[in-house]
Order: C-alpha cells, then structure tokens, then sequence
C-alpha cells in the first residue's frame, strides 16, 4: 500500500533546523503525533510512506523570503518538502498550486497499486489541494482530526477583531466545509464523529500514540531528582488550567517541592511575577520536547490541569497524557471526558476542580512513599508502550484502510 501524508510534518533533523531559527517556536506537539505515526507506517510491511509537507514556518518566525528544502529519508518515511514562497496570501497560493501538481503526480505515479492520502485536515491550503487531485484521481482521502477548528478559536483570552478575525472565520467556516468530505476518518475521540462525520462515512479512533523506542528510556530511582518536581509542559493558557494549577500550587505546604513549567502563551507574562511570589515555582521557557522528555523522566509528578467542564475537551485527548505515560514518571490529569476507561486505572485524578481541590490532591499524592508512586507510574508506561506504540497503531490504521476503505 502507497500513502501519501499531507500535513506539515518534517524530519526530525529538518524540524531541528527549523527549531534552532525560528524566533517564534514552531508548535511541537502536533509534530510529534505526526511523525510517530508516519514512522509506524514506515514499521508497517507492504507499506511505502510519503510525507508532502509544508513547513511549519511563517513571516513571524523566520524572515527569509523563499525557502526550498530537498527531500529526505528518516526512519522508512520519505519527506517531500513543497517550496516556501513566504510572502502572507501569496505564498499559500503557491503553497496550494504546488501542493496539488505533486499530488497528482503522486496518484498518477501509483495508478496500478492500492493507495490512500490522509490529510492533516487543520492545515487547509495543502489539504484542500491534495484532497482534489485525489477527487480527480479517483483515489480515497483519510482526514485525520486532531481538534475541531472552531473550538481553536476559543483557546485563548485574545480576541481578534477587524480584517484578523475575518480571515479566522474563514478559515474555520472552510475547514468545517471540507472537513466533512473526507472518505474516512481517524479521530482522538468518539465526541468528534458527531460533528465531523454526518455522512457516516467509516472511521476509526487512535486516542493517542507512544513512541516504541521509548522502551530504551530508563527512568529509575537513582536518577529522580532529589526534590519534589512537578512538571507541567504545554500551552500556557488559563483556559487549560494552568492558571489554577499554578495558583494551587502556592498554596502548596510541601517545602521541598518545585513546580516547573515548559511552554509558551497568553500567560508567559505573567510568570516572572509569579517567580518572584514564590521561589519554588520555576519557568524554563520553549525546549526542544527531547530535552522535555528528560526532565519528564527525572520529575516526581506530571499534571495536566485541563477543566474538564469545558465544551472542547470531549473533542480532544491530549497527546501531552500519552507523552507523560510513557515517560514512566506518574501523572495527574483532571478526569477529561475524552479518555477512555481503560487509561483510568493509570493515572491519578483530580477528586474537584477548583483551588481548594487541586492543592489538596497534589499534597496527598507528593506524600506518597516516593517507590510507590514510582511503581505507579511505570505500570503506565508498560501499558501505553504496550497498547497504544506507534507501530502497533499504525497496524490498526492498515488493517482499516483494507477493511474499510480499499474494497
């Protein structure tokens, strides 16, 4: 089976490159989920992966006015990176134009042999392009949904206004027009079918994925850090909870512990006051995830404060809870209507969601015997690593385009 992946993924070296230039960071997280499951269909036998990507990167974070890329190989993926013209409208004309020739050389190219394209259905211009020189190919589209566009919207405190806030529900109301004319889905979870599948058209939901190789990752004992790190790594936004968490936390009796925070958002302002306030909270600014990851594994507790009251969390299941499981280090998680059961055995849960609530529950979780929270959180790693790896998932996704797809 050819696949052709339309997103704006990159080679984990090509997105280090990007990284290290960008004086406004490009959003990791999205790359992640990508790249581990293109590099499990690269694990896939009788499955040969392509990547067309465009690059995550814009006028705001780096400057230079045309930027072509050559391709690249990494780990059973090949990447095929669309030329950049980055001017703002022009360049997605361009984008748009080149992104539906390569498509449809792609199809032509694979006449004879059982394909798919699934497309990252949140970056419009390259989605739209290649679903239509598949439409003229007569070769099915996957829409893989990692969040609802209109609830994007409603992410942060800023509102746009003007010509901003035109062009922003233009994207929205074209995303959610295209959105519905995919041939089949893969959804986070089963709450998104509603809104986005009204043609029940199949579909199938990958909640979540691990790397495999994080099975290489040691965490032990002897390499935690000798004070009690909380770590919350992600969006700063007070609509994720971030906000409550950090207010909790100074309320926090446990002298030796720490809280750390990794991320970028509306609230990056305010954490040097919130430094100042309190000693033990502690701000590292936008690191690459693998430096993340190492911080993750020496912690003592992993939280994600996400209310769970509000509307867009049904939609989503936060690939930072697979990142954290997988790390071996235990995590707290308010109880997201998005998770599956089978994930609630493994985590620990917030009893309430308000200040009084949260300090109460950090306190009685760092109290724990430090071995058996560190037992906790391995059990989750074994089961992510087990159940939810990156080749194991992509297996699934085959065996569903044959099924469900290919007939």
């Amino acid at each position: 089976m050819e696949i052709l992946y339309v997103s704006r993924l990159c080679s984990t070296k090509t997105f280090d490159i990007l990284f290290n230039q960008s004086s406004i960071k490009p959003e990791q997280q999205a790359q992640k989920f990508h790249r581990l499951l293109a590099e499990g269909f690269g694990k896939v036998q009788q499955t040969n992966i392509t990547a067309l990507s465009g690059l995550p990167i814009s006028r705001s974070n780096i400057r230079q006015a045309y930027i072509k890329l050559p391709s690249d190989i990494d780990k059973d993926v090949t990447y095929k990176y669309i030329p950049l013209l980055n001017i703002p409208l022009l360049g997605h004309v361009v984008t748009f134009l080149l992104t539906f020739v390569y498509s449809l050389i792609w199809c032509h190219k694979n006449k004879s042999n059982d394909k798919i394209i699934i497309c990252d259905v949140l970056n419009l211009t390259i989605s739209v392009a290649s679903k239509i020189a598949a439409f003229l190919s007569n070769v099915k589209t996957v829409g893989i949904v990692t969040d609802i566009p209109y609830f994007m919207q409603g992410y942060t405190r800023k509102r746009k206004i003007g010509m901003s806030l035109l062009i922003q529900n233009l994207y929205t109301n074209f995303c959610d027009f295209f959105l519905k004319r995919y041939d089949a889905y893969i959804l986070l979870t089963l709450h998104m079918n509603n809104l986005v599948n009204p043609n029940n058209k199949p579909y199938i939901i990958i909640e979540g994925i691990v790397d495999s190789e994080m099975k290489n990752s040691i965490n032990n004992l002897e390499n935690k850090n000798n004070k009690k790190i909380v770590i919350y790594a992600g969006a700063l936004q007070e609509k994720y909870g971030v906000k409550m968490l950090i207010e909790s936390f100074k309320n926090l009796p446990i002298k030796e512990s720490e809280l750390w925070l990794f991320g970028s958002g509306e609230l990056e302002k305010e954490m040097k006051n919130y430094e100042l306030i309190d000693k033990r909270i502690k701000y590292f600014g936008v690191l690459p995830n693998n430096e993340i990851i190492i911080k993750e594994i020496q912690a003592t507790l992993l939280v994600n404060p996400r209310p769970s009251e509000e509307e867009f969390t049904k939609y989503s299941f936060p690939s930072k809870n697979m990142e954290y499981m997988v790390s071996g280090t235990p995590i707290l998680t308010t109880k997201l209507p998005g998770m599956p059961d089978e994930y609630k055995e493994f985590v620990y849960c917030f009893d309430g969601e308000n200040l009084g609530d949260f300090t109460e529950k950090l306190c009685e979780i760092l109290n724990k015997d430090i071995s058996d929270l560190h037992e906790f959180g391995l059990k989750a790693k074994h089961f992510v690593l087990t159940n939810k790896n990156n080749i194991r998932q992509a297996e699934q996704l085959f065996l569903f385009f044959k099924s469900e797809i290919l007939i």
